[in-house]
């Protein structure tokens, strides 16, 4: 027999997690978390015998052979008879846990088997229909409805903080399953009865509210002479009536406090406050039963522990952006604009001698361009007197200054009034609500993505500490690592390893290129490596302009290794190269193609092997896409779009579908027109040698139907698919040096004979490799089709001298079976590489005179052994006996 348990008290989120496991499990039994309340006992007065419950007294433990525990993880709330079951020192019964709060570290989550699941989504529910989804299990209306009665339940209607994507995912598949909403809406939204009204009523006109860190806090208590369900949605109420970020609720009643906590804000979490009282939750809601009577010290005890557990409220100094790009009030507005655009700002702060004088914002600027004043100074414009605030200013009052005053950004003033910082309106809502919409920016801690190890089952949100795989790198590699960390650090610099090293990391895929970024010098940085051990780290260049340096590493093998000072980049015009300047890392990482490609790992010690994800790269590699960091990627830079593609067909990842139209819309713009051929060849050639060619091509083909960046009339399809699949089996036989070539030349096979030319032009190819793709292209043409098969000889000569890059385009472009694909194939197997014995030295001893005729007899020489006349050296000086009269 198998069963499935939850607390006591239980909730919509519970029972449709237990229904949700009979569906998994069709063993398995739903016990009930009693007593029952509320909306809860209502429902299962009516639908009790549409669910496969039984009791826990006629339950025979004895029988048991496992237990599935959900929406719970602490087994003081479970009923007795489970409790027992679990702990029974007699018998011991597997059990698995599924449940949405964090893990509890004395909880049930460590003895729990493989196969079980903690995660943080907004409902237990959530993950086990999710289970069902994947295993494609059938539900009636009826089950959709329980389930989606849970997710609806514990989310607040798909409305509270804890949501998540998954719940809404859950959500919608089952009302494809035809969940009710009607009934969803019956149970969650009840109406408030008169008692209830009242005790809302009693709650409010008795809420303490206090105020810490910036957070308001309502606390309230009530005494009912009878117990009163549904003290959670009362809760909730009151918080909202109070328009407070949490609410704490103790209510006596019968013999006990029932209390129960919410919160809608990071800095405050429920958990702390119930346990305290022997209850549970997770960070958002809570709840606790107390055999106690005495109101006022329970209330004290709430507000005592929310003093020490409230998060510390965040200050200017640590959200502000510094330091602080300036204009003088004297530059233009035209300026101003060019200098927004350029840093990816919407405001600059106009500064006269090191004062602050005013604020020049997008609006400025926009006002400015209509009424044709570009060329007029910003101090016409800036806005003053300037409202500014100190280091030292909490996050509140930033909020409530910005509000009030309708402004979208506040200079830092030190106590000397020092300019040190700016707080803009982004950086606020950044801090308030995370990323901005279509955003992955997730700061210097990406700790709600799960990397367990693969092929685990029993899986839980794992910090992104990625020192575990780094060390799982060659010893040369790690010591490099912590010696560069550890050096950065003495110099008052952070250093990162940074890129496709770490995406690589991450994939678990060997990658030989090292690349680190350095917030500070790299110069400087490479030096002192170099004076640490000048046997096994030599600066081999440097470059001032972008602050680079590259070091030879001698350890199994001599590598090189680049070390880049964090910089900005940008684009004076589409598909100009870029301009530097010196900035932090994640200016630095903003400036990269890829999300996948703009993670870095922190090498310093105290935070070796933290990952830095601002743009939600990590996640983009668990989804398996290629996504741009911002919509102008692919037009400040077209072969983004070539390398989007390379990088989607080696990882087989998919290109994310917005970044797709983004790559659809800049190619329809022309963006490759004026775009310089040897940036395309290279990252062409990169493509083309790539054994992932195919993939990487339909890709590029499916965002035009043309291949524009090598010509505006270029078509692909099927054709030239077929021509570059038979290339790669035929190199597999005929191998040559540049196999890019022969794809590069079948690639441009269909163009026209001026348009051809002028293809090659542009891709700036060195002399022999223009001159191999026209031999190969040209040769076909040459042959045509000669009526009779002809001799090896003439074979020979027909082929002789060309490279086998034109060989191989030329057998790839004739038809299969035909006289010319067979001349090319006899030539690479069999007379290539004939040679003929005697020699030049050889004649003149046999008294031949000095003289052309000497090379015609060679030639005949060869020409006979071609063709099976002669087969050794004797046959070879009788044939030039014989022939004589050729040296005459």
């Amino acid at each position: 027999m198998e069963v499935v348990v939850t607390h006591n008290n239980m909730d919509f989120d519970s029972l449709g997690a237990q229904l949700a496991v009979t569906k998994l499990f069709p063993a398995a039994r739903m016990v009930l978390g009693t007593p029952l309340f509320g909306n809860v006992r209502n429902f299962l007065a009516l639908y009790r015998s549409s669910l496969p419950i039984v009791q826990m007294k006629y339950v025979d433990c004895k029988k048991v052979t496992r237990v599935y525990v959900v929406d719970c993880q602490n087994a003081d709330r479970l009923d007795a008879g489970c409790r027992d079951l679990l702990k029974s020192p007699d018998k011991h019964v597997p059990y698995f846990v599924y449940d949405h709060h964090g893990i509890d570290p004395d909880g049930l989550f460590d003895g729990a088997e493989v196969g079980s699941i903690v995660e943080p989504v907004g409902a237990a529910t959530t993950l086990l229909v999710e289970l069902i989804k994947k295993q494609r299990i059938k539900l009636t209306s009826f089950e959709a409805t329980v389930m989606a009665l849970g997710i609806y339940e514990d989310t607040g209607c798909l409305t509270y903080k804890g949501t998540t994507e998954r719940d809404c995912l859950a959500v919608a598949h089952l009302l494809k399953c035809g969940a009710d909403l009607h009934h969803v809406n019956e149970y969650i939204h009840p109406k408030l009865g008169d008692e209830h009204s009242q005790l809302l009523q009693d709650m409010v006109k008795t809420c303490k509210t206090i105020t810490l860190e910036g957070v308001r806090i309502v606390v309230a208590t009530a005494r009912m002479v009878d117990f009163l369900p549904e003290l959670a949605g009362l809760t909730r109420k009151l918080m909202e009536i109070e328009s407070a970020g949490a609410a704490f609720t103790a209510v006596y009643m019968r013999d006990r406090v029932h209390l129960v906590g919410r919160s809608d804000t990071a800095s405050v979490d429920v958990r702390p406050v119930v346990r305290l009282f022997g209850g549970d939750g997770h960070h958002g809601a809570g709840s606790a039963v107390i055999k106690s009577d005495d109101l006022d010290a329970i209330a004290s005890k709430i507000v005592s522990c929310l003093e020490s557990n409230v998060s510390p409220e965040k200050t200017a100094s640590e959200i502000m952006t510094s330091p602080v790009r300036t204009v003088p009030p004297t530059v233009s507005m035209d300026e101003a604009s060019r200098l927004m655009i350029r840093y990816g700002q919407d405001g600059l702060v106009v500064t006269d001698d090191g004062k602050v004088v005013g604020v020049v914002s997008r609006r400025d600027i926009d006002q400015a361009t209509h009424h044709r004043l570009g060329h007029a100074p910003v101090n016409g414009f800036m806005s003053r007197p300037v409202l500014t605030i100190q280091p030292r200013t909490p996050l509140s009052k930033i909020q409530e200054m910005m509000v009030k005053e309708d402004i979208g950004r506040l200079p830092v003033l030190d106590e000397n009034d020092k300019l040190v910082g700016l707080v803009s309106r982004n950086d606020v809502l950044k801090i308030l609500y995370g990323p901005k919409p279509g955003g992955k920016s997730s700061g210097f801690a990406s700790d709600d993505v799960d990397w367990a190890p693969a092929g685990s089952s029993k899986r839980a949100t794992a910090a992104a500490d990625l020192t575990y795989k780094l060390k799982t790198t060659s010893a040369s590699t790690l010591w490099l690592c912590e010696l560069i960390g550890e050096i950065a650090a003495r110099l008052g610099m952070t250093g990162y390893l940074v890129g496709g090293c770490v995406r690589d990391l991450l994939l678990e895929k060997e990658n030989f290129d090292l690349d680190f970024v350095i917030e500070g010098s790299a110069i400087q940085l490479g030096d002192e490596l170099q004076k640490a051990y000048p046997g096994r780290l030599k600066v081999v260049a440097r470059h001032e302009r972008f602050q680079t340096a590259t070091l030879e590493f001698y350890c199994e093998e001599k590598r090189e290794v680049d070390l880049s000072t964090a910089r900005t980049e940008f684009y004076e015009y589409p598909a100009a190269l870029p301009t530097v300047e010196p900035s932090r890392l994640e200016q630095d990482l903003l400036r990269r193609d890829f999300t996948i490609n703009a993670l870095a790992v922190c090498l310093n010690p105290g935070r070796f092997g933290q990952l830095v994800d601002y743009f939600g790269g990590m996640q983009d590699i668990k989804d398996r896409v290629v996504r741009i960091l911002h919509p102008f990627s692919f037009i400040e830079d077209p072969t983004r779009i070539i390398r989007a593609a390379r990088f989607a067909a080696r990882l087989g990842f998919q290109l994310e579908s917005k970044s797709k139209e983004q790559a659809r819309r800049a190619i329809a713009m022309g963006i490759f027109d004026d775009l310089g051929g040897a940036r395309i060849r290279t990252e062409l050639k990169l493509i083309l040698a790539s054994p992932h060619r195919v993939s990487a091509l339909d890709l590029l083909g499916d965002l035009g139907g043309r291949l524009r960046y090598l010509d505006a009339e270029l078509e692909y399809g099927l054709p030239v698919r077929s021509l570059l699949r038979r290339a790669e089996r035929l190199l597999e036989h005929y191998p040559v040096d540049e196999t890019w070539l022969v794809h590069l030349g079948l690639l441009i096979a269909g163009l026209p004979k001026e348009r051809l030319e002028a293809c090659l032009e542009r891709l700036q190819l060195q002399m022999d490799h223009k001159q191999k793709i026209l031999s190969g292209l040209r040769l076909p043409g040459q042959i045509g089709e000669p009526e009779q098969e002809p001799k090896r000889s003439q074979i020979y000569r027909l082929f002789y001298g060309q490279a086998k890059e034109s060989l191989a385009i030329a057998a790839c472009l004739a038809r299969p079976g035909s006289l010319t694909r067979r001349m090319i194939k006899l030539y690479l197997e069999q007379l290539g590489d004939t040679t003929i014995e005697l020699t030049g030295a050889d004649l003149l001893k046999l008294g031949f005179a000095q003289g052309p005729g000497l090379g015609r007899v060679l030639e005949a020489l060869l020409d006979a052994r071609l063709d099976g006349k002669i087969k050794t050296r004797d046959d070879e000086l009788a044939f030039v006996r014989a022939n004589a009269e050729m040296v005459r």
